[in-house]
């Protein structure tokens, strides 16, 4: 990862700090809801502005995100809301704000996780010129990170009015701040502030968000690297299947030669006579064999529900929202294959068990890459919608790569890399229209 890059999967009290930050925000939004968007604004502008220019980088550029979320979390302490009811300039109103800093450095200071943020968080309302408060610090004396919240803070009271301002046009408040470089603002950093606010490009964008997107992209590049240079393996499929493919291919194959195969694996052997006890296969006598099994289910339905069972296992994963995540795959590939088929059989195709595999294994890459990132990525607090997103990007390559392992062919191949849907024209085969057909209808499952 690269140096601006925050550690997601950090230590135990960043993370701790993390979700306390978020508590502290709701309870803050419970006072006043523009206060708690205020300091999003102001955390995300920062953070955003920091990574930009390289102002701060790593754990530093963490602690000003969680600053920005914090900085004015003293006003929980304040009895009422200094802005409301009163004329903003009076006196009680003034020594209200003067108190917010240091109440909320005291209210921080009962976690350990945010001893690195309460220098940014008492002294975000400092002046360069020594006229700010609480402590009437002086340039240099003056924080880096609160002196990039100072602006961002002053930048979002003009620009919202969420504290009883009038509001200003981005324009005029700029110009506003700029007036006073040198005075209360650190003039260093003025052009480039102006510069970050005129761009309107990601000034507020969800920075903690963003930075999860970036790293799990990275973790499936890398991933994807491994992958390519054999340094991590794909799973096989089990032996039995390959055998009992070959076996079904023969003309002259007997149940017995079935059954055979299906006794070197007693796993996939007892399921498949569950399977076929269940009932949607119904016939006659009760089924406590395999040889009594393969009939009744037939030759090729026999294959695609060992396929199954042997894909099942493949969806494993030792984190629990992987898990999660792993079923709702797993459900849906399942589906996927039975609408395959379903749609192959009423049009008459000649073999709507094959398709019923193409369905299986459409998504295959994606269960690979996933298991892959439970091997190496713990962290429990990433957006699902993020990880999915990631693996909806790189899923086809690397289940091209597992379907020719399997020997599935070129047929599976083209249904892996084309199913999603794109430039679809009259020479597009059947196989890969159907289940592009079954992969939408089933794709909430």
């Amino acid at each position: 990862m690269g140096q601006n890059t925050i550690p997601i999967n950090a230590s135990y009290s960043q993370e701790q700090a993390k979700e306390t930050a978020k508590l502290v925000l709701f309870i803050l939004g419970e006072k006043d809801a523009r206060l708690k968007e205020h300091s999003q604004r102001v955390a995300d502008g920062c953070a955003n502005f920091c990574e930009v220019f390289k102002i701060l980088s790593g754990q530093d550029l963490h602690n000003i995100y969680l600053a920005g979320l914090l900085h004015d979390c003293g006003y929980i302490s304040v009895p009422s809301h200094p802005f409301e009811g009163e004329a903003e300039d009076s006196t009680e109103v003034m020594l209200s704000l003067k108190k917010h800093p240091v109440a909320g450095v005291n209210i921080l200071s009962k976690h350990r996780g945010f001893t690195d943020i309460l220098p940014l968080v008492r002294h975000h309302h400092e002046a360069l010129d020594g006229s700010g408060y609480p402590d009437g610090k002086k340039d240099e004396d003056i924080p880096l990170g609160a002196r990039v919240l100072h602006l961002f803070d002053m930048l979002d009271q003009l620009t919202s009015g969420w504290n009883g301002q009038k509001i200003l046009a981005k324009e005029e408040a700029l110009a506003a701040i700029h007036e006073k470089a040198g005075q209360e603002f650190d003039p260093a950093l003025i052009p480039k502030f102006i510069q970050f606010i005129e761009s309107d490009t990601g000034v507020y964008d969800d920075f903690f968000s963003k930075k999860q997107t970036s790293f799990i992209k990275e973790t499936f590049s890398g991933i994807l690297q491994k992958i390519s240079a054999g340094k991590i393996i794909p799973p096989a499929m089990p032996q039995v299947v390959f055998e009992l493919r070959n076996l079904i291919k023969r003309e002259d194959a007997s149940v017995k030669d079935l059954a055979d195969v299906l006794a070197k694996d007693p796993v996939i052997s007892l399921r498949l006579i569950s399977v076929a006890k269940s009932p949607v296969y119904k016939g006659y006598g009760d089924v406590k064999s395999v040889q009594a099994a393969i009939p009744r289910l037939g030759y090729k339905e026999t294959l695609s529900i060992v396929v199954a069972i042997a894909n099942k296992s493949l969806y494993e994963a030792r984190n629990p929202q992987h898990r999660v995540l792993m079923d709702k795959l797993w459900g849906h590939s399942l589906a996927c294959a039975y609408g395959s088929k379903f749609i192959a059989q009423s049009l008459f195709m000649e073999d709507p068990e094959a398709i019923f595999l193409m369905g299986l294994t459409h998504d295959i890459g994606k269960v690979i890459l996933l298991r892959a990132f439970s091997e190496i990525q713990q962290e429990s607090n990433l957006r699902t919608d993020d990880i999915l997103a990631a693996i909806q990007e790189a899923h086809q390559s690397i289940g091209n790569v597992l379907i020719r392992r399997w020997g599935f062919g070129d047929e599976f191949t083209r249904v892996v890399s084309l199913h999603e849907g794109a430039n679809f024209t009259e020479q597009t085969n059947k196989e890969i229209l159907i289940v592009h057909l079954s992969n939408i209808l089933t794709q909430n499952i």
